[in-house]
């Protein structure tokens, strides 16, 4: 069982065969394949964009229950495939304290076998999706990549705005968790109003997620985390809680603004890391982050008390109460 679902023995009941609907897709491949992607399924985490899948259909005929299942396998198998793509592009050795794909086959094999992951879940989408837009896959997939491509040619640029960092974000991770949250209620057939309501939870859900993940990488532990805090800046990625201490920092006097002369450097050191790390925190950045969460959060928390099912705000509560409470 999903040590994150086992408060929910009906959902980690059928994340088990989501699971399965996954191996099965993978076990049709060449045996060399199946070999390379038997990690990528067996430390698939806290399984939370096929969860909303799961959940949100709760919300809708149950008779529609096994294409609901068939598309949270789709979604967890691109997300899947981000993860390989995103591995390779930030150079991760270890992903949860494990080793990458990346790190066990080189660049060329992990690219294709991430190619392949997105192949068989394309695959797995049949046409009988109730409600589900047949461009609402595609386009989330397509602004996911979007936003890969804008952060990776952007790489070592601090100088972003917040704005575009929420841009970069919303079609990361929010995108997805929309996707997810309402792919559950349309595939079920849900009244449209429940839909677009899910719809607006999982994003808001997926942006408090991504920021809250951001801070953990300036104030996380790194047993739990898996990697070195200050990951995303040594890997040249700007996130949230570097951005507002920049920001506080121009108010000070030039010799102070030590985020601007370590950003400003062509390479950055280990110790200038953990200097950055420690002088995110000294300003501020950190608890100017945790309110922008805080109010995407709240966003979720209005839509989830007005969804009318006690069943489904429940789990999604209990959801939120864990995401919230995570050091890993």
């Amino acid at each position: 069982m999903n040590e994150f679902w086992k408060d929910e023995p009906e959902i980690a009941a059928e994340l088990e065969e989501v699971g399965s609907l996954i191996q099965d897709a993978i076990d049709r491949s060449h045996s060399f394949v199946r070999q390379m992607l038997a990690a990528q399924v067996r430390t698939s985490g806290k399984l939370l964009r096929p969860a909303l899948v799961l959940i949100g259909s709760r919300l809708g005929k149950p008779e529609r229950r096994a294409e609901v299942k068939r598309i949270a396998s789709v979604l967890e198998m691109i997300h899947m495939a981000s993860l390989v793509h995103d591995d390779i592009i930030d150079d991760a050795r270890t992903r949860r304290g494990i080793p990458t794909l990346y790190a066990q086959t080189g660049a060329k094999q992990a690219v294709l076998a991430g190619d392949y992951l997105l192949s068989r879940a394309m695959a797995l989408v049949g046409g009988s999706e109730g409600d589900l837009e047949a461009s609402a896959v595609s386009n989330a997939f397509s602004r996911l990549c979007e936003s890969e491509l804008e952060q990776d040619a952007g790489q070592g640029d601090f100088s972003i705005s917040t704005a575009t960092y929420l841009r970069r974000i919303a079609g990361k991770t929010a995108s997805l968790f929309a996707l997810s949250s309402y792919a559950g209620a349309a595939v079920a057939e849900s009244d449209k109003c429940v839909q677009r309501r899910m719809h607006r939870i999982g994003y808001n859900m997926g942006m408090a997620f991504q920021i809250q993940d951001d801070i953990l990488d300036y104030d996380g532990d790194k047993e739990k985390l898996g990697k070195e805090p200050g990951k995303d800046l040594l890997c040249g990625i700007p996130t949230l809680p570097l951005l507002e201490a920049m920001e506080i920092e121009k108010a000070l006097p030039l010799e102070d603004q030590l985020l601007h002369r370590i950003t400003g450097k062509a390479k950055l050191s280990k110790r200038d890391v953990v200097r950055a790390v420690r002088r995110v925190t000294e300003l501020g950045g950190l608890e100017k982050s945790k309110i922008l969460a805080t109010t995407y959060s709240e966003r979720a928390l209005k839509d989830i008390h007005a969804l009318g099912n006690e069943q489904v705000s429940s789990i999604l509560l209990g959801m939120f109460d864990k995401l919230s409470d995570r050091k890993k």
